[in-house]
């Protein structure tokens, strides 16, 4: 039997427990989904995390006990469970999320069943460090005075809005986070705050006349666009905040959010870049 690999946390395993006791937050893209998980399924993912080529159910019941005595060593949790309710739990969890199209099992060669994060799902356990969200930038803040914007300007946008709202009915969730994935930065390349504050403007102007409540996804992914059209390499973020869980979605440039508060990087954790 092959022994569970997992890399050397950048955290140790209680401050990871203590970290994410009240649980995570999963997104899945091609299924447009959001799921929680409780404290000891936040452990468990963080396994399937540091095993990207797979792990057998028996690895992972070992590595999760093995993590359980190490963190009741330490004293500040406790975690009382045998190793066969470990491995029942254990087999459940995976049999459910697996059910839900985050996981997917491969036979490896030795016949075991191995366990797989699915691609396109991403969850707030992630132990990279995200370096733009540790930067300290001010808030890219609409001006004071309303900016004079040219009709085309408005409906540019307002086009943008409807592009995506449609793309996201017909077509889901993937297609919006392709099409942004796949749109060019205009050359000369300009980081501008000026050109991102109007820019902005012109979303925020047309979402006024639009006959919906445009979400958070759509704003983003039209101004990150149009960001982009003016030679601006703006990122879509995706971000889950744990609790209560919810997704959510902003524009960044060179770490600086556009179309949101830097606060929010308080309550949200980074689950995608774009």
């Amino acid at each position: 039997m092959q022994a569970a690999t997992s890399s050397s946390p950048v955290f140790s395993y209680t401050e990871r427990a203590q970290r994410h006791r009240d649980g995570s937050v999963l997104l899945s893209i091609a299924d447009n989904r959001v799921c929680k998980l409780n404290g000891v399924g936040a452990l468990t993912w963080m396994v399937l995390e540091d095993n990207p080529a797979g792990v057998a159910i028996d690895d992972l019941v070992r590595e999760l006990s093995k993590q359980f005595q190490v963190i009741n060593a330490e004293g500040a949790l406790r975690y009382e469970v045998s190793h066969e309710q470990l491995r029942n739990d254990t087999e459940h969890f995976l049999k459910k999320i697996t059910q839900l199209k985050l996981l997917e099992i491969k036979t490896s060669a030795d016949g075991q069943d191995r366990y797989y994060i699915r691609s396109g799902v991403s969850g707030t356990t992630s132990n990279r460090v995200d370096a733009a969200a540790a930067a300290k930038h001010v808030d890219v803040k609409p001006p004071a005075s309303p900016l004079i914007l040219s009709k085309r300007e408005t409906l540019t946008a307002f086009a943008g809005l409807l592009a995506f709202d449609l793309l996201l009915k017909f077509r889901g969730f993937n297609s919006v986070i392709n099409k942004v994935e796949h749109w060019p930065i205009t050359e000369p390349r300009t980081t501008d705050l000026q050109t991102c504050r109007r820019v902005r403007a012109m979303v925020d102007r047309a979402q006024m006349y639009y006959p919906k409540k445009a979400m958070c996804l759509q704003h983003t992914a039209v101004l990150t666009c149009l960001l982009r059209r003016r030679g601006v390499p703006a990122e879509m973020v995706l971000a889950a905040q744990e609790f209560p869980p919810r997704g959510h979605a902003w524009a960044e440039v060179e770490g600086q959010i556009i179309n949101d508060v830097q606060s929010i990087k308080n309550s949200h954790r980074v689950l995608r870049r774009i």
